[in-house]
């Protein structure tokens, strides 16, 4: 358990009008799947970011297991997507992804392997969501865990870390985190916090206070950056190594012991 809960401050240089947006998606089981592809805890790591932030429950969509579709995805991507200028946005994307022919996607809980151009979401979806739509939002935040299985069938996933690296390009002020390198796996275990992939909880403990380094009560970008990338690589032993993209300046304050997004 999270010994506090903390708040993120992305939006508190802004006006009273200034809101924080959230959309976290978990998905552990998938409709179209056998079971032995199935994630343990992905929806846990999305839930558990939900009761962390202290935000109004109408600006939080969660999104976890059979409440994961495409159309739901999307509904809720479209509902960011009207982010005004002084608005803050966090996106958590906890599953699998993977490529075909056709592109790069993560799938939803009722996605097809066998047809993902019309039952997937598209990385080029999010892509346009960042570049087009919330180019013009004050900061966003991106959490990435979609590289957690290494084969679906005959779908490879080791090229999904690049195509979700191009998401950030030439967006305004972006803060990105990846699960792992692009051939690592993304490690979940009961040991992590009762139940979590090493990313999730190493971004949530690094929320909480663990990343603060200098001791300011403040955890920056650059702190969690830090803070995410060393203890994955510890918890790991060394298998997993996070990746961080986009313009954010590192002096950018994510969080505090009473604020987690105003």
């Amino acid at each position: 358990m999270l010994a506090r809960i903390v708040t993120l401050i992305l939006a508190v240089c802004f006006s009273m009008q200034a809101e924080t947006r959230a959309v976290l998606v978990g998905i552990s089981k998938y409709q179209k799947l056998p079971q032995d592809l199935w994630l343990q805890y992905a929806d846990a790591d999305a839930t558990a970011l939900s009761k962390l932030l202290a935000l109004p429950q109408s600006q939080v969509t969660l999104l976890t297991n059979e409440k994961a579709t495409t159309a739901a995805i999307r509904d809720a991507l479209r509902g960011i997507a009207k982010a005004s200028p002084a608005d803050s946005v966090l996106l958590l994307v906890a599953g699998h992804g993977t490529v075909d022919s056709h592109g790069a996607y993560i799938l939803t809980y009722d996605s097809d392997p066998e047809n993902l151009a019309a039952t997937a979401l598209p990385m080029a979806e999010l892509q346009t969501l960042v570049q087009r739509d919330l180019a013009k939002a004050a900061r966003v935040v991106f959490l990435a865990d979609v590289c957690r299985a290494a084969t679906i069938g005959n779908l490879k996933t080791e090229t999904v870390g690049n195509a979700l690296e191009q998401v950030g390009e030439d967006s305004g002020e972006m803060l990105g985190l990846m699960a792992a390198r692009p051939a690592e796996l993304s490690i979940e275990s009961p040991e992590f916090g009762g139940g979590h992939g090493a990313f999730t909880w190493s971004v949530l403990e690094g929320l909480s206070g663990k990343a603060d380094a200098d001791g300011d009560g403040v955890v920056t970008a650059g702190e969690l950056i830090d803070y995410v990338r060393g203890n994955v690589s510890r918890l790991t032993k060394g298998r997993q190594h996070p990746r961080d993209f986009g313009n954010m300046d590192n002096a950018t304050k994510l969080a505090s012991g009473k604020v987690v997004l105003p």
